[in-house]
């Protein structure tokens, strides 16, 4: 009996002492392996001179050349039953798939747990992309092809949504996630919606608001990806400003993200409405765009996608800026995350631009490098 009391004596003294512990300001994870494995994965991304060589090859080429690096175990894979610009599609979201799973497998603790919730976007974007599958009529194996798995819900998870006949049933299979809590806000049913671009836009806010609503400010480590994760929404309000800009477009709705570090968003209500002077002056006092505004006419005239490209572009300083700056955190984590997913949606387009003819040129303006 006294054994059986000092065990759980034994219980209650550990469980205690871990609560204590998260509160504690230590950095918990094995940072210094997991960086180094990261910044050998970021040497072998695609380079500049590598892009231009694939604009000048055919598609088997592009495939073959992709097969010698990275993407060797996927290329080797599936080119038995596929080819072309599928191949190098499928391959490719594989990889980034297996390339994410393998970096949570080895992180550990709090980092383990903050890579985690940040690939969930993952998820996100897998959700957004069946949803338009099955609203454009695209076959189950289309779908497929677009999904990368490398967030909390599972391949098999994905694949059921992707096999069920409607969004009716796949929103029944959501319930209780963001997904479902953002058609609840929209108050009809999936087929009595016409335009389904304010989903999106709520699951985007829901997704950003629980982020930072779980990422504790209690190490400099998570202070660190809450900063990441703000300047992130910034990024993504200001390429939904832009766009709407260009266009002379208003919704019916707020688009725009809440929790920016620099561009809180009544500010972005009112820049809608700016002449490019303006908004040129505006985004001259944001850090993040002080290099954009002295060119944001002559982007103007080469079109909303130019607009865009370029803060993506500026995304990828930034945050090669901030993993500089920090190169003992989770931030060379996440800049490579964003640096692997732009290499595949580069490799997407040369593929598709390839396929569809489009010139060398118009090609290399849409890639973001």
């Amino acid at each position: 009996m006294a054994k059986q009391m000092t065990g759980v004596a034994d219980e209650e003294r550990g469980r205690y002492l871990a609560r204590i512990a998260s509160y504690l300001p230590f950095e918990r994870g094995n940072y210094p392996y997991v960086t180094a494995r990261v910044r050998a994965k970021k040497a072998a991304l695609l380079t500049r001179d590598v892009y231009d060589r694939m604009l000048q090859m055919e598609i088997p080429q592009i495939a073959r050349l992709i097969g010698e690096g990275a993407y060797k175990e996927e290329i080797l894979t599936l080119a038995a039953k596929l080819s072309g610009v599928d191949l190098i599609e499928v391959a490719t979201s594989r990889n980034l798939a297996a390339v994410f799973t393998q970096i949570i497998g080895f992180s550990e603790s709090e980092l383990r747990q903050m890579i985690g919730w940040y690939l969930d976007r993952f998820d996100v974007q897998n959700i957004k992309t069946i949803v338009r599958g099955k609203l454009f009529g695209a076959a189950p194996g289309e779908i497929s092809e677009d999904i990368v798995a490398a967030g909390s819900l599972r391949a098999s998870f994905l694949q059921t949504l992707i096999e069920l006949p409607t969004l009716e049933d796949i929103f029944d299979r959501l319930e209780g996630t963001i997904y479902a809590q953002a058609l609840e806000s929209l108050g009809e049913k999936p087929a009595d919606i016409e335009k389904w671009n304010q989903w999106e836009d709520l699951v985007t806010q829901l997704y950003y608001r629980y982020l930072l609503e779980i990422i504790p400010e209690r190490t400099e480590g998570t202070r660190l990806m809450r900063e990441w994760v703000r300047r992130e929404v910034d990024i993504v309000n200001l390429k939904t400003l832009l766009r709407l800009w260009a266009q002379k477009v208003t919704l019916p709705y707020d688009p725009f993200v809440d929790g920016g570090l620099e561009l809180p968003k009544a500010d972005l209500a009112k820049m809608m409405s700016m002449d490019a002077n303006a908004l040129a002056a505006r985004l001259r006092d944001v850090r993040l765009t002080e290099d954009l505004a002295p060119r944001l006419k002559d982007l103007q005239a080469l079109g909303v996608g130019q607009l865009v490209r370029s803060v993506e572009k500026l995304h990828l300083l930034s945050a090669g800026r901030q993993a500089h700056v920090h190169p003992l955190s989770v931030l060379p984590v996440l800049d490579y995350v964003v640096r692997k997913d732009r290499e595949v949606q580069n490799l997407r387009i040369i593929a598709r631009g390839k396929e569809s003819g489009l010139s060398t040129e118009v090609i290399r303006e849409l890639l973001v490098v």
